[in-house]
């Protein structure tokens, strides 16, 4: 059989560490496309009592996306509001319809027929990053519970908030804090040919505002998976050194 030349298998060895670095990269460079949404103020109120929650609607253009999350941030700069455990945006609910609604009212009251079931409001599918609280301070944000928005005192699929801080009758929301966020993970698919809405509500219509974000992994590329990459660069740079040493000892 014919040896392969000293030169081949530098060759060999080269590109193996070649392709070994291409697939490390790879498998560290997955990106993820971000939607920023543009919020319109509906007119009037809804909640529950007291009833002040301003809602808010903000239009997703036709799309498909697979895992996407969508993100609320409170952006307030620390105007508006109230202080302590009810520092920031006070996020009433969130919704994800077909449906276009000009009113507070109209937006409370869409058929759930006409909703996505997509939210998952357990600490699994909302990634809460608690905000900073104006003085005086309390242990928790409300509606949290051990740094996770706790949804039994959230409620947050329904524009139901008490808009008060009196805390025999305070119910119905969380706070974010100033400059606090939270992610809800969606937990199925969206795929559709016409707009969608997302209409979120904020206790209080006490001038605290929010941005939002759909997150959406870009689509995979065909190319082999970096770990089959690797494997067969490391593979290619045992031979080779295999080989050499092999020569070395003749």
């Amino acid at each position: 059989m014919k040896k392969l030349s000293s030169f081949s298998s530098v060759n060999f060895l080269t590109s193996s560490i070649a392709t070994l670095a291409i697939s490390l990269i790879s498998s560290q460079s997955a990106t993820a496309a971000t939607i920023a949404l543009g919020f319109t103020k509906l007119t009037g109120l809804t909640g529950g009592s007291p009833a002040t929650t301003a809602v808010f609607r903000a239009e997703i253009k036709p799309i498909s996306f697979d895992k996407a999350s969508i993100v609320i941030k409170d952006v307030s700069n620390r105007k508006g509001g109230y202080v302590g455990g009810f520092s920031g945006f006070d996020l009433d609910g969130i919704k994800l319809s077909y449906r276009s609604v000009d009113s507070a009212t109209a937006a409370r009251n869409i058929p759930t027929s006409d909703l996505l079931d997509v939210f998952d409001f357990t600490p699994a599918g909302t990634l809460f990053t608690p905000g900073s609280q104006r003085p005086p301070t309390e242990p928790e944000l409300f509606g949290t519970k051990d740094g996770n928005v706790n949804n039994a005192v959230a409620t947050l699929g329904k524009f139901d908030a008490n808009s008060t801080t009196d805390p025999k009758k305070v119910f119905g929301f969380f706070s974010l804090g100033d400059n606090g966020q939270v992610e809800f993970k969606l937990k199925s698919p969206v795929s559709t040919n016409i707009p969608l809405y997302l209409y979120i509500g904020e206790v209080g219509d006490n001038g605290e505002v929010a941005a939002g974000e759909v997150i959406v992994p870009d689509p995979p590329t065909p190319v082999p998976e970096p770990s089959g990459l690797a494997g067969l660069s490391l593979a290619g740079i045992y031979l080779a050194v295999r080989y050499r040493k092999k020569n070395k000892s003749k």
